[in-house]
């Protein structure tokens, strides 16, 4: 361990030099806004302290994050966990606004007072939030859309460094999973209501008004303000990219008061969820000599085991742990535990014409092989201001760099980890390290080189926005984007020595891999220019009528390059760089590609309302993409909703006065989806099959697809229908949600035939599949103060599930084989019966060719007596989870605060493949699962697993498991020592707090391994994180 706190020595010079630059900087802007702002330094020393709470005044909840400023001045303060401010008037006289989303403002006369408390009256059952849209914001109580919401605040909570693991079961309708948990690889699953076509899912990402995919598990947590998700039709504002949803990520900003630093460090612990328990060398070996019995049919007599009674018997006491030893790879391999660090600053603070926020975060995430550099760092820094150069006009600039560097062994991951003999040996007793499997020990890492991946992203969004004078309500904003991205990715490798044992001289020789020393050095750079405009108008008619409209245009191009150069044959390791490497002809090799593409279009919005109870919005958007052939760029995507408040009309108020809300919400649209392969439409040519001619080899051209002038994009029509609720003064909250679509044009290859005489391998991908996808969304919440407990419950659950309407598949020969009908993700299994135990059995039922005694026994579906692939059926079964939950609940009791986290799955099924592969002759190893009451001809009617090296001919649903699970996602316990205490010290706030992620985890039938990774159980899973950290506020 000691070791492992010296190697983050050089990381935390690093931070901190970067953190006092950052400080310095933060302290220069805050120097001069207290120049700019206050000229009345000579009345300082009259000034008057007040401090009080702020609370609801219907519940007493303490509000934590009010806004309390001295009015006319950008003095200012925020209620702390504890629901205290502290802040310094000039004088008895002065007048504090109090303010906070979702209430009142209210402005009070100190009056000469010291202690002030202020309850403040929520506006409308908290439903005067304002919520993030496409292109702009809208009150809660009138959206017409299915939109979900999560504030930055409760994304922080996790100490997680991708901060989407944050999400998972947050928020309705959004599934998300964690396929692993290799630092900086976490390979996340994110799809809005469930899937909706055979091609790319992912929904598209716009951060701060402009589409970022691939950047979501990069932001740093603390710079988020909101992450609203758009569902519905209301995401056909986004048109041809908007089929599979919309994530909008709205950073933070500043605020008219003075400076206020904020600083957060969490130091945690990390270990897999689950590491599987394998076989040890003993039953490895009984476990592979049966299998030998088994190939060899089974003799009476005259069989020889490959692994004698006497070697086991020395595998079991560990008499000799050179020649027979007992082997746990997965201990040798890995780390209990790896350290993971985070550390942020943040300043943010402004005057009357001027906001400003300035962000740096240091992440630094170790991983748990032993003898491996597999480590993730990244920095993260915002810089953020807003100016209003007069009264109508306000410009501001967004800059964010997030540099990171991801390292990694050759050849070391976690299924070679598992799959390792326990009958070889690791490490011998005098510590010198052994060749391993395949001469491929894990713990070999260190010597065979590395991979590494540097990433160098510079993201910048200028803005303005001017407040046309003349036309009360109208609005001009602007805005132009450029995002630059540099890749670095070198790829070493090198000879690496280890020692065998002699069994003849006793020594330990040593030897060196048989591996040349090369160099692969890959240069990606990727560029991202946007230009956007849009004219906003908002009125109010006759007082009733309420008026909204924008329009706008947007300009979009992204360019990608990348070139690549590797040698081999060096004449040293000492030098890892390719100017160095051998320049022959066959130890050098070059490469290199580029693309771009391109969007232009016009979107709009128009909403209408009558006293906030009638609602009524339209939006569209006039789509071009240039990967689609001329004349068929441009597609019009349309969507119009509506909503009715039942709680302003008098039938409801008079007669359910406990309704605070209610209303009814349904939209339709149409979007559409591009994620496709771009230039389909072109002939593409490629180079190959070579020809000699005239004695010489001559290169050859191919046509490689046929192209498709008629390709376009998916369109997807989506229809909501839904209820908000909220009653008893906010003490209860419902919203539930029905939805359907319809997904067609899915472009798919047509099933026919073309020869290669034509000159073309295959037809290219048409507009022809149909999907259906239908479900529900259901969310209940519930807060309440009893005394000095306040505490809140948010519960979600959402349902989707697909079914394949038109895929021009191949007519199968059974019915029960088609594909059309199921799901996306369903697969053919073989049908399986449990085991073939007796020799009756065998001769009495069909089985599959070389099938013995102990194997599956798998069900003859079309009845014709053998077991063919005729005899698969397709499953409803999909990795895809169908239903989707979560559970929140926060306490808050003085300076105490406890968040409690669940989350969980069901209707979702997994294969794991790895299973199978079981005491074969590639001498792999397994699980303990795999091997525990497994058919031998001593355990035959108990037998719950096959034999030995049992044959199937295909994939069989015996291993196909059902994935529920439920999981203790996050537990944070934390305390505020409160303004007074922190003051004492010289802070405005201080907070210590311990948390913890993926805690526990129960799963229904899955417990060898983490239930989320889909597939084998050499996946490397999620981490359990134990963090500790502190957050100070001065």
């Amino acid at each position: 361990m000691k070791k492992n706190l010296l190697c983050y020595f050089p990381l935390i010079k690093t931070g901190i030099k970067r953190f006092l630059l950052t400080m310095n900087l933060a302290l220069v802007v805050s120097c001069l806004n207290l120049l700019q702002v206050n000229a009345n330094g000579a009345n300082d020393l009259q000034q008057l302290q007040v401090r009080g709470k702020v609370t609801d005044s219907n519940t007493g909840e303490l509000l934590v994050g009010a806004t309390v400023i001295v009015k006319g001045t950008n003095t200012g303060a925020t209620s702390s966990a504890d629901g205290t401010y502290t802040i310094n008037v000039p004088d008895g006289s002065a007048i504090l606004v109090f303010s906070f989303i979702g209430y009142t403002t209210q402005e009070v006369n100190v009056s000469g007072r010291t202690t002030l408390d202020v309850a403040l009256i929520s506006e409308t059952t908290g439903l005067e939030e304002v919520v993030v849209v496409g292109y702009g914001t809208q009150k809660k109580e009138t959206m017409t859309g299915s939109i979900s919401k999560v504030e930055g605040a409760e994304i922080v909570k996790s100490p997680s460094v991708n901060v989407t693991t944050s999400l998972a079961g947050k928020l309705p309708g959004l599934v998300i999973n964690q396929r692993t948990g290799q630092p900086g690889a976490e390979n996340l699953s994110i799809l809005i209501r469930g899937s909706g076509t055979f091609n790319d899912n992912n929904p598209l990402v716009v951060i701060d008004g402009v589409p970022r995919d691939n950047t979501l598990q990069d932001l740093n947590a603390q710079d988020i303000e909101s992450i609203t998700v758009l569902k519905d039709a209301s995401a056909a504002i986004y048109g041809a990219r908007a089929a599979n949803g919309v994530i909008l990520i709205t950073t933070k900003q500043g605020s008219q008061i003075n400076p206020k630093f904020n600083l957060t460090y969490n130091y945690a612990i990390n270990q897999p969820t689950i590491n599987p328990d394998m076989e040890d060398a003993v039953v490895f070996a009984e476990s592979y000599n049966e299998a030998e019995w088994y190939r060899q049919g089974r003799p009476a007599t005259g069989f020889v085991p490959f692994y004698s009674d006497e070697a086991i018997q020395k595998y079991r006491d560990g008499s000799d742990p050179i020649l027979y030893p007992n082997t746990d790879w997965s201990d040798v391999s890995t780390r209990n535990w790896a350290i993971q660090q985070n550390a942020n600053l943040q300043v943010s603070g402004g005057s009357n014409n001027v906001r400003y926020l300035l962000s740096f975060g240091a992440s630094d995430q170790g991983g748990n092989y032993v003898h491996v550099d597999d480590s993730y760092k990244r920095y993260n820094a915002r810089v953020k201001v807003d100016v209003d150069l007069s009264d109508n006009l306000t410009v501001g600039a967004n800059i964010s760099a997030i540099p990171s560097n991801r390292h990694a062994s050759v050849g070391t991951d976690f299924a070679s980890i598992l799959l390792s003999n326990p009958t070889v040996v690791a490490i011998y007793p005098n510590g010198l390290i052994a060749p391993g499997r395949f001469r491929q020990s894990s713990l070999l890492s260190d010597r065979r080189g590395f991979n590494e991946i540097k990433n160098y992203p510079l993201q910048s969004t200028f803005t303005a926005s001017y407040k046309v004078p003349f036309v009360r309500g109208l609005t001009l904003d602007a805005s132009y984007n450029y995002d630059l991205r540099n890749q670095f990715q070198k790829n070493f490798g090198k000879p690496a020595w280890y020692h065998e044992y002699n069994v003849i001289t006793k020594q330990y020789d040593m030897f060196w891999t048989i591996q040349p020393i090369e160099v692969r050095d890959t240069y990606s750079r990727w560029t991202n220019s946007l230009f956007n405009f849009r004219i906003s108008y908002r009125r109010t008619i006759a007082e009733n009528h309420n008026i909204s409209a924008m329009l706008g245009t947007e300009q979009q191009k992204a360019n990608y390059s990348y070139a690549m150069a590797y040698r081999k044959n060096f004449v040293s390791a000492v030098i890892p760089q390719i100017n160095v490497g051998s320049t022959s002809a066959t130890d050098a090799e070059t490469g290199g590609s580029a693309s771009e593409s391109a969007y232009n279009n016009f979107f709009g919005r128009l909403n209408y309302d009558f006293k906030s109870k009638y609602l009524v919005e339209f939006v569209f958007r006039y789509d071009g993409s240039q990967i689609f052939p001329k004349g068929k760029r441009y597609g019009f995507f349309p969507a119009v909703s509506a909503g009715w408040r039942l709680s302003e009309e008098n039938f409801i108020k008079d007669n359910l006065p406990f309704v605070d809300e209610l209303k009814l919400r349904g939209s339709y649209g149409e979007l559409g989806n591009d994620r496709v392969p771009a230039y389909q439409y072109l002939q593409a040519f490629q180079f190959g099959n070579n020809y000699v001619f005239g004695g010489k080899d001559s290169p050859g051209i191919y046509s490689s697809r046929l192209p498709n002038p008629d390709i376009t994009w998916e369109v997807s029509k989506k229809m909501d229908f839904g209820l908000e609720a909220s009653l008893w003064n906010r003490l209860l909250g419902a919203e539930v949600t029905i939805f359907s679509e319809t997904r067609s044009n899915i472009l798919l290859q047509p099933v026919l035939s073309v020869s290669h005489v034509f000159g073309f391998p295959a037809l290219p991908d048409q507009n022809i599949g149909e999907v259906k996808n239908h479900g529900f969304e259901l969310m209940l919440t519930h807060r309440n103060t009893v005394r000095q407990l306040t505490y809140s419950v948010n519960a979600n659950v959402s349902f989707a599930r697909s079914k394949i309407i038109f895929m021009d598949e191949v007519p199968p020969a059974e019915p029960y084989m088609a594909q059309t009908g199921h799901p996306l993700g369903s697969g053919l299994y073989y049908k399986s019966d449990g085991i073939i135990n007796t020799q009756e059995e065998y001769a009495n039922y069909p089985h599959a060719n070389g099938a013995q005694v102990g194997d599956i026994f798998l069900v003859d579906l079309n009845k014709d007596g053998k077991i063919t692939g005729n005899d698969r059926y397709m499953t409803n079964s999909s990795p895809i989870p169908e239903y989707v939950f979560g559970l929140t609940t926060n306490l808050q009791y003085k300076g105490f605060d406890l968040i409690l986290y669940f989350q969980g799955q069901t209707n979702a099924w997994t294969y794991d493949g790895g299973l199978e592969s079981f005491a074969r002759t590639n001498l792999d190893n397994n699980t303990v699962y795999r091997a525990t009451n497994r058919w031998t001809k001593d355990n035959q009617e108990g037998a719950t697993m096959p034999r030995a090296d049992a044959v199937q001919p295909g994939t069989t649903d015996f291993f196909l498991y059902d994935a529920t699970f439920i999981r203790i996602k996050n537990l944070e316990l934390g305390y505020s020592l409160g303004n007074n205490l922190s003051k004492r010290i010289g802070l405005n706030d201080v907070r210590v707090f311990v948390s913890g992620t993926n805690l526990l985890t129960w799963a229904k039938e899955i417990t060898w391994r983490d239930p989320e990774i889909n597939g084998s159980f050499g996946t490397y899973p999620p981490l359990r994180i134990i963090n500790v950290g502190i957050n100070v506020n001065f």
